[in-house]
């Protein structure tokens, strides 16, 4: 059993009746993400585990079921999505993948070649990098939110008893 989170559910990915329910949600999804993203068709079926333009093509008029490595593909792109959207806002989100990118992990290309190049690994590389920044991101704002010690005077102070 492998469960991965597909949008905004939980999804048993080797599980037929699964695969079934939510295979036309996340293609839908994925084109949609492809489109916001600017990734050409043959990019995108590079994304989707190199299948052929016939593929993709009868994919677009027709959906069918996807398999478990597909819809794990497009997990993984919906999550980085979701990760650049909450580190950035969603105009951020729209662009990042097609912006140069100087972290070390990407080689000097833009994200979207790297994933293009490296496949499932990198976009796991990628959702990786992205969650743990958001972490980071997280944790720097809770400590700036951590109360001031009494000592500080901006800090409320118990009134005086009443005369």
């Amino acid at each position: 059993m492998k469960i991965i989170r597909l949008g905004d559910r939980y999804v048993d990915v080797h599980a037929p009746h699964e695969q079934a329910s939510a295979s036309p949600n996340a293609l839908r999804s994925f084109l949609g993400l492809m489109s916001e993203w600017d990734v050409s068709d043959a990019d995108a079926r590079v994304l989707l585990g190199r299948i052929t333009s016939e593929e993709f093509a009868q994919l677009r008029s027709a959906p069918r079921v996807l398999d478990a490595t597909q819809l794990k593909r497009i997990a993984s792109l919906l999550g980085i999505h979701r990760e650049l959207s909450l580190l950035y806002g969603t105009r951020i989100a729209s662009e990042w993948v097609q912006l140069p990118n100087s972290h070390p992990m990407f080689c000097r290309v833009k994200p979207i070649h790297y994933m293009l190049i490296g496949g499932v690994r990198a976009m796991s590389n990628v959702l990786g990098l992205l969650a743990r920044r958001r972490r980071a991101a997280h944790d720097t704002m809770a400590q700036v939110e951590e109360p001031l010690g009494e000592e500080d005077p901006l800090s409320p102070q118990p009134l005086p008893p009443p005369d």
